[in-house]
C-alpha cells in the first residue's frame, strides 16, 4: 500500500504553518489548552495515559482543519465525539475486514485520490457501481467518508480544504427517494463541525435528467454557501478547468493511476487501520452528563442571558 496516500507531505504542512503564523511552541501550547479544557468537559470521554501522544496528534489536526482557531476546535473536537453517539452506524467498525468484502462496500465507490492539487486541496471521489439501488444506503456515504477523514486524523493533516467529485451516470430517483432529510440535515449539520473541512466545490459529473427535482429536495435541507458551490459538468473538459489533468485518474482523462487500483489501496488502508479503529470506537461523548444551556428570555428587545431569582 503505497503511505504517501496519507502520510502528510512536508511542504503542504510547512504551507499551512506558515500561512497560520504557527510555530512549534505554539501549536504545543494550544494543544495543551484544548487537553485541559477536554477535562472539565463532564459529557467527553476520558482517555487512558497511554493515548496521549495520539490524542495530542489529533487535536493538533483539529487545530489545522481550523486555522489554529480554538474555539472551532473545541466545538470539532465536541461535535466529533456527539456524532459518534448519536449515530452509532457511522461508526461501526465490528467487521472491517469482512466488512471491505461485501457487495455493500463494492456498491459505493468512494476514494481520495493520491496527489494534492496545487492549491494544497484533496479530490474526494465517489460514485455507485451500477443504477440498480437494492444495495445503495446512504449511511455507506457518510460511513465511508469518516474511514478515509479518521485515517487522515490519525497520520496527520496537510490540507484543509477539499473538492468533491461525484459521477452520477448509476444516479436514479430510487437512490434519491431513500434518502431520511430529516437525518441528513442532522448529520450534516453535526459532521460539518466534526470535520471541519473546507468544501471548495462539489462537482457533479454527467448529472441526469432529473437533476432539478434532486436539487429541489435537497436544497431546504443543504447550506446557501454549500449550493452555490456546486458544478454540474456534462462532459470532462469543463472538470479539467477545475482540476488539474495530472490529478484525475485514467478515467477520467487523467494521468494519475487507475481508478480500480486506488478503490483497493484504500480498501487495504482501511484494514491495516483496523486495530486502532477498534480501540477508539468506545470513546464517546455521555450525553446525559452534557451541562445544560443557560435558557435566554427576551421581552420587547430586552433579552436576558441568565435569569436569576432570589
Amino acid at each position: 500500500m503505497p503511505e504517501y496516500y496519507v502520510i502528510p507531505n512536508e511542504d503542504g504542512v510547512k504551507k499551512i504553518m506558515k500561512e497560520y503564523g504557527l510555530s512549534k511552541d505554539q501549536i504545543d501550547k494550544d494543544v495543551a489548552t484544548i487537553r485541559d479544557w477536554m477535562l472539565t468537559q463532564p459529557h467527553l470521554p476520558k482517555f487512558p495515559e497511554s493515548k496521549n501522544d495520539e490524542l495530542s496528534f489529533w487535536i493538533e489536526g483539529f487545530l489545522r482543519l481550523t486555522k489554529n482557531n480554538l474555539e472551532k476546535t473545541k466545538l470539532g473536537v465536541e461535535s466529533h465525539f456527539r456524532l459518534k453517539t448519536l449515530f452509532p452506524q457511522v461508526y461501526d467498525v465490528n467487521d472491517l475486514p469482512n466488512y471491505v468484502e461485501s457487495e455493500l462496500y463494492e456498491y459505493l465507490t468512494m476514494v481520495m485520490l493520491p496527489k494534492h492539487t496545487p492549491d494544497g486541496l484533496k479530490i474526494m471521489y465517489y460514485n455507485f457501481k451500477d443504477s440498480s439501488s437494492h444495495l445503495f444506503r446512504p449511511i455507506e456515504i457518510y460511513k465511508r467518508m469518516r474511514l478515509m477523514l479518521d485515517i487522515y486524523q490519525r497520520k496527520g493533516i496537510d490540507f484543509t480544504g477539499i473538492h468533491v467529485v461525484i459521477d452520477t451516470r448509476n444516479i436514479t430517483l430510487s437512490h434519491i427517494s431513500q434518502f431520511d432529510l430529516f437525518q441528513l440535515k442532522n448529520l450534516i449539520k453535526l459532521a460539518q463541525k466534526a470535520y471541519p473541512l473546507r468544501l471548495k466545490h462539489t462537482h457533479i459529473l454527467f448529472p441526469p435528467s432529473f437533476i432539478d427535482v434532486a436539487k429541489n429536495i435537497l436544497k431546504p435541507f443543504v447550506s446557501k454557501k454549500m449550493f452555490a458551490r456546486l458544478s454540474f459538468h456534462k462532459n470532462l473538459e469543463t472538470l479539467w478547468e477545475h482540476i488539474p489533468r495530472d490529478i484525475l485518474p485514467i478515467e477520467y482523462g487523467g494521468y494519475n493511476g487507475n481508478l480500480d487500483v486506488i478503490r483497493e489501496e484504500w480498501k487495504t488502508l482501511i484494514l491495516k487501520n483496523n486495530d486502532w479503529f477498534l480501540s477508539n470506537v468506545n470513546y464517546k461523548s455521555d450525553e446525559s452528563k452534557r451541562p445544560k444551556k443557560k435558557k435566554s428570555f427576551s421581552c420587547e428587545k430586552i433579552s436576558f442571558k441568565t435569569l436569576i431569582l432570589d
